[in-house]
């Protein structure tokens, strides 16, 4: 449910803040007051497209902020899966529009618009003129049935979907089959030659490295002699450390035994003389085989080129150069076995297409079962709305190819009087009826979606009289369960109103500004002698007025009976 709006700078509006509670919150005021605007800011918040020419002229931003509390688990998961935290079952909802760019925040968790709306379309949905006209859509029929169906056409469309799915990934490779007998050959041409080169190159773990530490070695083979035969020859007995370890003795032979500690200082020189002959003997052995042989050298550099020259083509080392082989073999074989695994395929396919063809039709009959609950409820509704003598029906034409929500079109048909003949939706309904027939079918479907917060725009275009008490009872009847947003500029309707806002339009500091005003009882008596008596508010505008409110009371008081 919409618990609170808070809207600066956004066009006429200065700073509002609005909290709405539950059952009809009716929004009026004098055409061109800014309801539109601040219905414009909602969507806003909620991630519609808005242009910067929003922003309030002299301002940097544009702010929109909407509470909502949480309705169903649904919600919450939603939040959660998108790591939203909301402990206090209470969802904040921030959009600030700038010349540069727009951000939007829920909970404090800066989100993308793409998510912003996901979120939206679980918390409330908004009808307008554009909205009413979709119902002029053939497509969105069918869309509306199914929103309407129960939980097993449900089950149903997600079956199919998955069907689908399976359905679509083995008709593609089969339609990819369908090459002729040239362009297989040559692609089976290729695959052998791939095969072959990774084959013949017989490559082992670790070769790769193996050759470069060889390569740099003799690359480096030079300086490495220079280096250990200097340093063999500072080891040696001509003046070098083996000549000084030997001075070294015949010093301590002096003093040799005299204490332990003199004792154990010729036991380790004699350890270290020990080490350093070791290091000498290994570098002259090193140095005896330090070797190359040039032939040898120009195969390993060979082999080393050949190795990344395959590693750029089939992968970045020995494990990826397999595992491309792996499957480039299956390619291979399957194309060598052609006509084979073209066979096998076609019964895969057969078998997906039967399990979707059978889904599809337990989905059409269930979609006509509901359909027959539906146009009932519909057309009752409708009845309602003062369309007394109206037929509304469904027809259903199967689609020439199979989609993710099966084979059904659905076309709304209606008449509206008696005599006429049922005619398609979009040949009949004027603005003023759309609204109705849009009214009605979310009567019929209100709740079933989840969402528990309405918004109605323009819902008494085109009607008045008796009509426009009808749709205002059937408006209170909807807030019974929903939480119902109307803007209106009938008194019928906003009579039936549990909480009333009056949007005006003022001049403050040589601009002009919307604002909006919460009405006590009394208030909305004169705003409903207002919209009753035009210009001039009567005492019989007012009488009528409090008539009006008096018979909304009773009403909804039936309601609840």
């Amino acid at each position: 449910m919409l618990l609170y709006l808070h809207v600066q700078n956004y066009t006429l509006i200065d700073d509002i803040e609005m909290e709405f509670t539950d059952g009809l919150n009716i929004l009026t005021g004098e055409t061109g007051a800014g309801k539109s605007i601040l219905l414009g800011s909602v969507s806003a918040a909620l991630g519609a497209k808005t242009k910067t020419d929003v922003i309030k002229e002299g301002e940097e931003s544009a702010f929109v902020e909407l509470h909502f509390s949480i309705d169903h688990e649904g919600q919450r998961e939603l939040l959660k899966e998108l790591e939203i935290d909301c402990e206090d079952d209470v969802v904040m909802i921030q959009r600030r529009i700038t010349q540069a760019r727009s951000t939007a925040k829920i909970n404090g968790v800066s989100v993308t618009n793409a998510d912003l709306r996901k979120v939206a379309d679980t918390f409330l949905d908004i009808y307008g003129q554009h909205d009413y006209q979709n119902l002029l859509k053939e497509s969105m029929h069918i869309e509306i049935l199914d929103s309407y169906a129960g939980d097993e056409l449900k089950a149903l469309k997600s079956e199919t979907k998955e069907a689908y799915d399976a359905y679509k990934v083995l008709k593609h490779e089969m339609d990819g089959l369908e090459t002729d007998a040239e362009k297989r050959q040559r692609e089976i041409d290729f695959l052998a030659f791939e095969l072959k080169e990774i084959e013949e190159a017989d490559l082992k773990e670790g070769e790769e490295e193996e050759l470069r530490e060889t390569l740099r070695l003799a690359e480096n083979a030079e300086k490495i002699a220079k280096a250990l035969s200097g340093t063999e020859r500072f080891l040696s007995d001509n003046g070098g450390v083996m000549d000084q370890f030997s001075r070294s003795f015949y010093e301590l032979k002096t003093v040799s035994g005299m204490t332990d500690e003199i004792s154990g200082f010729e036991d380790s020189l004699k350890q270290a003389q020990d080490i350093v002959s070791d290091v000498r003997r290994s570098m002259a052995d090193y140095l005896e085989n330090l070797s190359f042989d040039e032939q040898k050298l120009a195969e390993d550099r060979e082999r080393y080129d050949f190795i990344n020259t395959l590693f750029m083509k089939y992968g970045r080392d020995v494990a990826d150069v397999k595992s491309f082989y792996e499957k480039k073999l299956a390619e291979y074989e399957k194309l060598c076995k052609f006509e084979e695994y073209k066979a096998e395929l076609s019964l895969k396919l057969k078998k997906a297409e039967d399990t979707l063809s059978d889904l599809c039709e337990k989905l059409t009959e269930e979609r006509k079962k509901e359909g027959l609950r539906f146009t009932k409820e519909v057309s009752e509704a409708l009845a309602d709305l003062n369309f007394n003598d109206n037929r509304f029906e469904i027809e259903f034409e199967e689609n020439e190819s199979y989609t993710a929500k099966g084979k059904d079109i659905a076309k709304f048909f209606i008449s509206t009087n008696v005599g006429e003949p049922l005619r398609p939706l979009c040949e009949v309904a004027s603005g003023g009826e759309l609204s109705r027939i849009m009214l009605a079918i979310k009567t019929v479907s209100a709740g079933r979606d989840l969402i528990h917060t309405l918004i109605f725009d323009e819902v008494d275009a085109g009607i008045s009289g008796n009509t426009a008490w009808k749709v205002s009872e059937k408006l209170g009847k909807l807030s019974q369960n929903l939480q119902v947003i109307c803007i209106t500029h009938l008194p019928q309707i906003a009579a039936m109103a549990d909480n009333h806002f009056e949007i005006s339009k003022h001049e403050k500091d040589g601009h002009t500004v919307t604002e909006v005003k919460k009405l006590f009882q009394y208030e909305s008596v004169e705003e409903l002698t207002r919209l009753l008596g035009g210009g001039e508010k009567t005492e019989a505008a007012k009488a009528n007025a409090k008539e009006l409110i008096s018979q909304a009371k009773k009403l909804k008081h039936d309601l609840k009976i």
